[in-house]
């Protein structure tokens, strides 16, 4: 048996305690167990805790990679113990106690974040990291071809791990990450296990026109026309003067300048794939949101809508 009470409650005390093994080794969490196992040591039996009293959670249950999963996929509901904000209830025992601080709001905490910061997969919900639309995410929260995307464009974005619809509280599909287009750019856009469709972001620049496949080869022409593209007939797609302007020579850097250079490099990824229309024109002329005034091409411009 145990050589000391407190020997035995420390080890209750982590047995008891959903943890991540490496929360278990950070020095504060081990002070904060080790002062409960001496607090435990220095009490007497009105505590009304029995130590050979049989634990509710199987032993090995503290792992990560056991009682992480059985929270995510909500295989069992940790509130029913541990209160309604995870600070104690009946086990009186809080997650605060062996999470780090901040596990809460951080979202790789309990997922993903195998490739970037950000929360995102290639690591699922599951810990598993097979499924075909993890490529996809890297791509979307960094800076490439225009700014990091936040998960907001495609989800709804939990303030913190109890939010309604995360985890337990109102989340009626447990183990799913939910595709939700409303809060982005897309808003009516359709998300279905291998693909988007009616996507701004993959569009020509007339809306919501998009759509993409996982595994597509992206580039410039496979959403909205480029100089090249005139045999193919993606001019026709593009809106406004553009064809006009396009078979008269000028290239994308003539009037958007701050975005795109004339080897068709976008420099500034803020101004790429924004929900904006970010025009800059040539010295001489203007542009005041639909129209252009001065001179351009030979011609004289006076409010000329586009």
């Amino acid at each position: 048996m145990w050589s000391s009470l407190r020997e035995c409650s420390l080890f209750a005390f982590f047995l008891a305690c959903a943890t991540d093994p490496t929360a278990s080794r950070d020095p504060a969490a081990l002070d904060r167990a080790d002062t409960a196992a001496a607090d435990a040591d220095t009490s007497d039996s009105s505590s009304g805790r029995d130590s050979d009293a049989p634990r509710h959670h199987p032993e090995g249950f503290d792992s990560s990679s056991v009682h992480g999963i059985e929270a995510k996929l909500q295989t069992q509901d940790c509130r029913s113990c541990h209160g309604a904000d995870l600070d104690g209830g009946t086990a009186d025992v809080s997650c605060d106690s062996c999470h780090p601080d901040g596990w809460r709001t951080d979202c790789t905490f309990c997922h993903g974040g195998g490739d970037n910061g950000t929360g995102a997969p290639p690591e699922g919900i599951d810990d598993a990291d097979d499924d075909a639309a993890f490529g996809a995410h890297t791509s979307h929260v960094t800076e490439g071809i225009h700014a990091a995307f936040d998960c907001g464009q495609c989800h709804v974005r939990p303030a913190d791990a109890l939010a309604t619809g995360h985890l337990f509280v109102g989340d009626s599909t447990p183990g799913v990450a939910e595709v939700e287009f409303s809060g982005g750019y897309s808003p009516d856009a359709s998300w279905s296990g291998g693909g988007c469709s009616s996507v701004y972001c993959h569009g020509n620049g007339n809306g919501s026109t998009g759509d993409v496949k996982l595994g597509d080869d992206v580039q410039c022409g496979t959403c909205h026309a480029v100089e090249a593209s005139w045999w193919t007939g993606g001019w026709l797609l593009l809106g406004g003067e553009h064809i006009k302007h396009l078979w008269a020579g000028y290239l994308c850097a003539d009037c958007h300048a701050d975005t795109v250079s004339s080897g068709d490099t976008i420099f500034d990824a803020a101004k790429h794939v924004n929900g904006q229309l970010d025009v800059a024109l040539p010295a001489g002329m203007a542009w005041d949101g639909s129209s252009c005034s001065g001179t351009c091409h030979g011609e004289t411009h006076s409010g000329r809508g586009w």
